[in-house]
């Protein structure tokens, strides 16, 4: 619902960001989220969005750089797409 809102108000694309499966202190959540990944994207596609406005990364706290970079490339494939429009032109 988080990311549905997200877009619904006018994001432009959504990043989420966790540890690496299997080390991470929460246990199960982040295989659980990885398997909803595949089911957002094809909701999104479903409802005129491109799938490539969401993203999901696997990032340990100790990995800055890495979560910079990732911030960085999701940011310039959000240029290439230009704003998102769509679910806020129909409210």
């Amino acid at each position: 619902m988080y990311i549905l809102s997200a877009f619904n108000k006018g994001a432009d694309g959504v990043l989420i960001s966790g540890c690496h499966p299997g080390d991470c202190h929460y246990m199960e959540g982040n295989y659980l989220a990885r398997r909803k990944l595949y089911l957002v994207k094809e909701l999104l596609q479903f409802i005129g969005l491109e799938s490539e406005r969401f993203r999901m990364s696997w990032v340990s706290a100790a990995e800055g750089a890495k979560f910079a970079e990732v911030v960085d490339d999701f940011v310039e494939d959000l240029r290439v797409l230009g704003p998102q429009n769509r679910l806020k032109a129909e409210r």
